[in-house]
């Protein structure tokens, strides 16, 4: 990990041509830096897997999307 300190604009440099980067603490895995483009598909996969796994629970519940939109629009007015 204080080597990366020391190495910080190098390692940013690697990420940035699309190496993986991981650091480690007493030859443990730590961290990984990524660079903005890999965090943004991470986090619109992450959104995908977040709206499959709602979808299951619809599904499960046997809840129609007329439904879920009635009881969300009634919980938004009941905040206001």
């Amino acid at each position: 990990m204080a080597e990366a300190k020391n190495k910080l604009t190098e390692l940013v440099r690697q990420v940035e041509a699309g190496e993986q980067v991981m650091i480690t603490k007493r030859h443990k895995p730590a961290a990984r830096l990524l660079s903005e483009a890999q965090y943004e598909q991470l986090q619109k996969k992450l959104a995908v897997a977040g709206l499959r796994a709602l979808r299951k629970r619809f599904r499960s519940a046997d809840l129609k999307g007329k439904e879920f939109y009635e009881e969300a629009r009634r919980l938004l007015e009941e905040r206001a």
